[in-house]
Formats: structure tokens, C-alpha cells, sequence
């Protein structure tokens, strides 16, 4: 007998989970995940990135999806077997601190619209933290979004992003505190 339908569960990848391969030359240490379909290019709406997220492996803050009403988020989606999903979310969690799943309206290239599941990491209590954002997540966010085959001018704004990020922060002076005096007597 011919096994049964697989259950699924549809994913909408619009960070370093866009090109999972490309994360780990980035992020050593991440988890492993079962081989991922390629997913069509798709855009979540109504909601878009802020870098409030401190994340120690990232060195700075990280991205993490919000409610944006009329805006939207390019990225694939990936119509994953439900067995994988654990294993989605443990690298999740280790790439960029996503361990809070949500729901987003998706519309497809074709025009179809539906809900998926993203990976964000979830928003912390009290003020957005100070620091710098990651310039290395920037980098990487960009060099996944290029592989994944998102539209080049949503690229370029990523690479410029990364770019002016390294900028202000070679121009930041240094925050170490000053050497400190012997004692003298």
C-alpha cells in the first residue's frame, strides 16, 4: 500500500533562512536541517524588519519581523513536511534568535495569497537596546537574499544598508574606557 498525503505546513523565509547553505559559511555551529525545496519567490505583507534584537553570535542587533500595515517583505515560501518543522525551528533559533513563530499573509509571484509561518525573534520587554547593529548580519542578509534570487533592487537596498552600517561604525570613536592613572604617592 502506497503511503498516505504528507501533511505540510507552508514557510515564509526572509532572513538567513533564504539560504540556509550560505548562513552556515556565516554562523558556524548551526544545527542541521533536512534538505529544503527551493519554494517560490513570494512577499509577506503588512509587515517589514526592525534591528532591535541583541544577539551575542551576531556581535550587534538582528532583524525581527514586525506589523507594518502597507508594507511588505520579500522572501521565499517553502511548503515544508509538518516532520521538519522541529528541525527548522532549532536552526532558526541558533542563526539569528528566531524562536518565535508567527503568522503572515503571503502572496506568491503567481498572485495567490495565503497564510505561512516566519521564524522572528520574539520582542523583548522595555526600551529598544543600544549598540550597534550587526554589520556581519547585514552582510550575510544580503548575500542569502542575492542566492535566493529576490529582486536585485531589494539587494542592492540590503548591501546598501550593510554598507552604511560599516560606515557609521568606523566613524563611531572608540568606546573603550580611557587607561587608568597608577597610583601615585
Amino acid at each position: 500500500m502506497p503511503p498516505g498525503p504528507t501533511s505540510t505546513r507552508p514557510w515564509f523565509a526572509f532572513s538567513l533562512d533564504l539560504s540556509p547553505a550560505l548562513a552556515r559559511e556565516h554562523r558556524a555551529g548551526l544545527p542541521p536541517i533536512p534538505a529544503l525545496p527551493e519554494g517560490e519567490l513570494a512577499e509577506a505583507l503588512d509587515v517589514e524588519l526592525v534591528y532591535d534584537v541583541t544577539s551575542p553570535a551576531w556581535n550587534g542587533r538582528v532583524a525581527r519581523l514586525v506589523d507594518a500595515p502597507g508594507r511588505r517583505l520579500l522572501g521565499r515560501l517553502r511548503i515544508l513536511p509538518t516532520e521538519s518543522w522541529d528541525a527548522i525551528g532549532r536552526f532558526e533559533a541558533v542563526m539569528a534568535e528566531a524562536t518565535e513563530a508567527r503568522s503572515v499573509r503571503v502572496r506568491t509571484a503567481t498572485g495567490a495569497t495565503l497564510s505561512a509561518q516566519a521564524f522572528t525573534p520574539p520582542a523583548r520587554p522595555g526600551p529598544a537596546p543600544n549598540g550597534p547593529v550587526s554589520e556581519a548580519f547585514l552582510v550575510a542578509l544580503a548575500l542569502c537574499a542575492e542566492r535566493a534570487g529576490l529582486a536585485p533592487d531589494y539587494v542592492e537596498r540590503l548591501q546598501a544598508e550593510a554598507q552604511i552600517v560599516h560606515t557609521l561604525q568606523r566613524s563611531q570613536p572608540a568606546t573603550t574606557p580611557p587607561p587608568r592613572k597608577p597610583n601615585s604617592r
